[in-house]
């Protein structure tokens, strides 16, 4: 089982969501979390395959997840400590 963004590009419609919600389940996929435009689901690479078929206008992808880390930025005392 792996995790599927499904993206309706340029829609914010919460009843196009709802309609897709719908579709994932009824070919057996779990739904994890809908958004605006976007859905989370947890579900097999065949299935996902299947519910990306059935929702044509739908693009899918392969969930990521990676923290960024911040950049740190230098000590002033360094900065200063090399200057003299």
């Amino acid at each position: 089982m792996a995790r599927y963004v499904f993206h309706l590009p340029l829609s914010l419609d919460t009843k196009a969501v709802s309609a897709a919600k719908k579709t994932a389940t009824s070919l057996g996929a779990t739904v994890v979390r809908t958004a605006a435009g976007q859905m989370l689901v947890d579900t097999t690479p065949s299935r996902a395959a299947k519910v990306a078929q059935a929702l044509p206008e739908w693009r899918y992808d392969l969930e990521r997840v990676g923290a960024r880390l911040p950049e740190k930025p230098p000590l002033t005392r360094a900065k200063f400590a090399t200057a003299r």
